[in-house]
């Protein structure tokens, strides 16, 4: 096994094709609660600053450590403060069955989620060491954005589902999967 840590992100894999069974979340922990703020808007924000706000209306107070861990590794990595990002994309003719994409039980699986696929590069090449190839990050990302929404209280049925909706967009979107 290969440790590596460092004030922003460590971990702990086996060497690649180690094992061949699929992987699973066992935790994902927080050393902190995120303090999460809607961004709003104001009378002096330039044009820019409001499509920004209401594209990106949630930013993160504190700094996140979070560490991963599955039967397969254990890794973490900070989202840091001031990080800002869309809450979960649920389009709106779902969100009588769902919910909104502001409902407070996604927003903590939505920044986990969205900071990992926006910081894929850094994630999987220098965390994970590139130890597993980016269709299974892409899996891992879906399984931690579903335990992390069914420790926020999202019942079992409901967090399978969006993870598999959100899993099922993220392979019809191949070329937003390949690591720049």
């Amino acid at each position: 096994m290969e440790f590596f840590y460092s004030k922003f992100h460590f971990a702990i894999t086996p060497k690649k094709g180690y094992l061949s069974m699929r992987e699973k979340i066992k935790y994902v922990t927080f050393d902190v609660t995120p303090i999460v703020c809607v961004r709003v808007i104001e009378a002096n924000d330039t044009k820019e600053i409001k499509a920004e706000k209401k594209k990106y209306p949630f930013k993160l107070h504190n700094n996140v450590p979070v560490t991963v861990i599955t039967n397969k590794r254990i890794f973490g990595f900070t989202i840091p403060k001031k990080y800002i990002w869309n809450g979960a994309d649920i389009p709106r003719s779902f969100w009588r069955l769902v919910g909104s994409k502001t409902d407070n039980a996604f927003l903590t699986a939505s920044m986990v989620h969205d900071y990992m696929l926006e910081n894929k590069k850094y994630i999987h090449d220098e965390v994970l060491n590139k130890c597993i190839s980016i269709k299974e990050y892409r899996r891992l990302t879906s399984l931690i954005f579903r335990e992390i929404l069914k420790a926020s209280g999202v019942n079992v049925f409901k967090a399978n589902v969006m993870a598999w909706f959100v899993d099922i967009y993220q392979m019809c979107h191949k070329g937003a999967w390949k690591c720049q």
